[in-house]
């Protein structure tokens, strides 16, 4: 297997780039332009015949928080179109025998669900409408691979993660996602001796999974999950914002007395708990040990890092 990593400067490709290490190739934006069609044609192919890739790893996107999405919705859906459809048609035409198509929890509905949610729940409602633009764009990436999947009879899967973090992240303090933009804001409150605002009360719930973790899934379910149904890589366990905030700023040594709740910044959904396709005995990072690993590298590459 000759894997080809979109997106391998981001959060997950750093993490599968250090799980699969040498003599596979590693995509970033200044090797081809996604969101041009011929550009990304031009190089799929170009490493299909010289390099013998037969797998491709689709990790890259415009990504952002729950605020840049919020303002942005039409580019985020827009772009991640763009790149979604010029490399899927690629692939296609390059007679990709596997593709990993990742997607994100985000693609659930908002209303008309239970709980915990499960992949055939994807399509009965709308997104929520802080994310929509992504989640549309991200959902008919689904549809794409699944109906090349059934045509072809190549292994195409989409994987559903759940909120990912870890190293390479974007830490951009107001457009990031939430743990970098936590452990950013967390910076600057020390270095500047300044009160630490947390967006909203700090009560929503949500399921982390640290990228090392998503990247060892990824490769499982490349072997084993033999489905058109998308796969749910989730970390069933759930930790309110509040218990994230704790964790950051006792690595910082930020008096919780210095923490204010600003109700007026956007919180997202209170709770959407997913289903995990992971084996059960998958034994996962838990959130401390990879939210400090992750201030570390934060803190040793602060002066190159996305922020």
């Amino acid at each position: 297997m000759t894997v080809l990593v979109t997106g391998s400067n981001g959060l997950v490709g750093n993490a599968l780039k250090k799980l699969l290490g040498d003599n596979h190739i590693y995509h970033t934006r200044k090797d081809a332009d996604l969101t041009n069609e011929i550009i990304t044609k031009e190089y799929i192919t170009y490493h299909v015949k010289n390099s013998d890739v037969d797998t491709i790893i689709h990790c890259a996107a415009m990504v952002g928080g729950v605020q840049a999405n919020s303002i942005n919705n039409e580019t985020f859906f827009i772009e991640n179109y763009k790149i979604n459809n010029n490399v899927i048609s690629s692939a296609f035409e390059n007679k990709i025998k596997n593709f990993v198509n990742l997607s994100s929890t985000c693609i659930f509905p908002d209303s008309n669900i239970t709980y915990p949610l499960t992949a055939d729940q994807i399509d009965i409602a709308p997104p929520h409408s802080s994310n929509y633009g992504y989640s549309y764009a991200k959902r008919l990436s689904g549809y794409q691979t699944k109906i090349i999947r059934q045509l072809t009879g190549n292994n195409w899967i989409t994987i559903v993660p759940t909120n990912v973090y870890g190293p390479y992240d974007n830490f951009h303090p107001s457009y990031s996602h939430l743990i970098p933009g936590i452990i950013h804001r967390a910076y600057d409150s020390k270095v500047n001796n300044e009160d630490f605002v947390v967006w909203g009360d700090g009560s929503p719930l949500r399921q982390f999974i640290h990228s090392k973790d998503l990247a060892k899934n990824i490769m499982w379910a490349i072997t084993n999950w033999n489905s058109d149904v998308p796969f749910m890589a989730v970390n069933d366990n759930e930790h309110s914002v509040m218990d994230v905030v704790k964790i950051v700023i006792k690595k910082f040594g930020i008096e919780e007395s210095r923490l204010i709740f600003d109700d007026t910044m956007p919180k997202g959904q209170f709770r959407k708990p997913a289903k995990s396709d992971i084996p059960k005995d998958y034994n996962y990072i838990d959130l401390e040990t990879g939210v400090n690993e992750t201030i570390d590298w934060f803190n040793n590459n602060y002066n190159t890092l996305r922020k």
